[in-house]
């Protein structure tokens, strides 16, 4: 991760790698947290097609891109907004509105950071066979906090694009694509044994479709749908990665209808794991969150057993990492600097009056 990073911001790799549409498609993929990695193959084999939802909300988001994230581009980009805060402080004409975003993102960006690290954990204790001491932990943060130092932050002025951090991500991005297509393809071949034996298993086993289709029957598939649309644009890690650190506006249109596609992709590929896990670890009390863990590990396939950790890896780092970014230039512009600029004001004042 650090060498990629590395080799983008020093200009080993060309502007047309780096600056490339598919770098910055790939990078979207910053979307797809451990959660997504790890946690949708067990939405989907508790509720079935109601997992679709919160992707089916992203997509309309970005067919939407002319109407609705074109114009936050051209905004945040004609008055130099380095934030979600920034863009709400700006539209709504208040520092305090900018100030309650911040302290709103970071109270629940949180917990969900910290469920990140905890998926770090539980992954390692699935891949060592023993709960991992809290070095492990440590260890995932000092690399986090260190590649962000490194390739995020140390840019004096917030309109620079981090290309070290762009390329990095998207790189990431490819290694949670690859790694659940072969985890996919494993399920498929590894453990049904082709095609049609899973075709023949699925006609043996009636209630598995039932299963995956009667929950959406009845769900909050609204709702869901509803906050998928949201996160395509609101969470901060995504609103920095396709907003703040674009290079070209034209890029967004690509992304239009491929990030769909990178995102229908790692949708299919979780369908299939869901019916493995049904298959092969239904005796067992082995929870469906670690399906693309286990799987492979059932059957001794050491080396998917690695590739599908690194992509939970990846799917954790990407996320804890761009959100760290993100977080912290909120922070600095809506709370810190407000508020030394303020102190320097009322001293100036007490200068004068004196």
């Amino acid at each position: 991760m650090l060498l990629i990073a590395s080799a983008a911001d020093k200009r080993w790799l060309p502007s047309s790698v780096t600056r490339h549409p598919l770098i910055y498609i790939f990078s979207l993929g910053v979307y797809a947290t451990s959660w997504s990695f790890y946690g949708s193959i067990s939405f989907a084999h508790d509720n079935g097609f109601l997992f679709l939802a919160t992707y089916l909300g992203l997509t309309i988001a970005f067919i939407l891109t002319p109407v609705l994230i074109t114009p936050i581009l051209r905004l945040v980009r004609e008055y130099q907004l380095t934030s979600l805060a920034d863009l709400f402080a700006f539209r709504f004409r208040s520092q305090t509105v900018g100030i309650l975003v911040t302290l709103f993102t970071l109270a629940s960006i949180l917990p969900f950071i910290s469920l990140q690290i905890q998926t770090v954990i539980e992954s390692t204790r699935i891949l060592t066979g023993e709960f991992p001491s809290d070095e492990i932990a440590i260890g995932f943060c000092t690399l986090i906090i260190l590649f962000t130092a490194l390739f995020g932050t140390r840019h004096i002025s917030p309109q620079e694009k981090h290309e070290g951090l762009i390329v990095t991500i998207a790189f990431q991005s490819l290694i949670k694509l690859i790694a659940l297509l072969m985890v996919a393809g494993f399920s498929v071949f590894g453990i049904f044994g082709g095609v049609a034996n899973l075709e023949n298993w699925l006609a043996g086993h009636p209630e598995v479709i039932a299963e995956m289709t009667k929950p959406g029957q009845n769900g909050p598939w609204v709702s869901i749908i509803i906050l998928g649309f949201a996160a395509a644009f609101l969470l901060p890690r995504q609103f920095h990665m396709m907003v703040v650190e674009n290079t070209n506006p034209q890029h967004i249109y690509t992304a239009r209808w491929l990030f769909p596609l990178y995102i229908s992709a790692m949708c299919v590929f979780m369908i299939p794991i869901a019916w493995a896990g049904t298959q092969a670890l239904a005796s067992s009390s082995v929870n469906a969150d670690v399906y693309s863990l286990m799987l492979p590990m059932i059957k001794g396939q050491d080396g998917l057993v690695i590739l599908a950790y690194v992509g939970g890896i990846s799917a954790a780092m990407g996320m804890v990492a761009v959100s760290t970014i993100a977080i912290s230039t909120m922070i600095t512009n809506d709370i810190i600097m407000p508020f030394i600029l303020h102190v320097k004001a009322v001293d100036v004042s007490q200068n004068r009056d004196l």
